[in-house]
């Protein structure tokens, strides 16, 4: 009994010891970290959330406001997005090129869009007006927004990552802050770089006060 105890033990540090070693890139390149990755993509993982963050940015003529980093059921349309007089669009681009930029700054390959995810994205944009979690507002995972529509993305691996900020700078502006909060956040910033990730999606919500933004990362099955 002592030797089989013995023996699971040894197979059990020899897991944890492989992971670190894929973690590291130690064995970048070679043959043996080549069957290590295959047998570590082998095994699930599970999703990557965010711990809610919050950081001041200055805001003219009140007080500072929040950008709060952390997730109804419809993309926000053109009719509202001209209502409000913000480009969306503008904001997702700008940030899916700075997401872009340090993944290449670091080491690891670029995102592409994925229009999936860019619908999921969209409406935890818009829920995070009602409750700014990663939680949705019926209490499900946030995770189960790629369950839904007519073609649910399967997945291998999936980050979510949550911002809210005043709106007080044009979209471009409003971009880097946002970017720059998750980017400064341990969390968040290991969403961005997770060489895991293939695929992204932004969304972008606007109440006429405050700036909802989501990135929600896949890789798909």
């Amino acid at each position: 009994m002592t030797k089989f105890f013995g023996f699971i033990l040894t197979i059990l540090v020899s897991i944890v010891f492989g992971f670190w070693l894929a973690a590291t890139n130690i064995l970048d390149g070679t043959r043996a970290g080549d069957v290590l990755y295959e047998i570590v993509d082998l095994i699930p993982m599970p999703n990557e959330v965010s711990t809610p963050l919050q950081i001041d940015v200055p805001k003219e003529e009140t007080s500072a406001s929040t950008v709060q980093s952390s997730q109804e059921e419809s993309t926000p349309s053109n009719a509202e997005t001209n209502q409000s007089g913000i480009d969306y669009q503008i904001i997702e681009n700008h940030i899916f090129e700075l997401l872009n930029e340090l993944r290449t700054e670091v080491g690891v390959s670029t995102l592409t869009k994925n229009d999936q995810l860019k619908v999921a994205a969209d409406k935890r944009a818009v829920e995070t007006e009602e409750l700014f979690e990663h939680t949705r507002p019926d209490g499900s995972d946030p995770f189960t927004v790629l369950e839904e529509g007519e073609t649910p993305y399967r997945y291998r691996w999936a980050g979510e990552n949550l911002a809210m900020a005043t709106y007080y700078l044009d979209e471009i502006g409003m971009a880097e802050v946002i970017f720059e909060g998750w980017k400064n956040s341990e969390g968040h910033y290991k969403n961005m770089i997770k060489p895991e990730f293939k695929e992204v999606g932004i969304g972008i919500h606007y109440d006429g006060e405050i700036l909802y933004a989501t990135q929600i990362f896949g890789t798909p099955l």
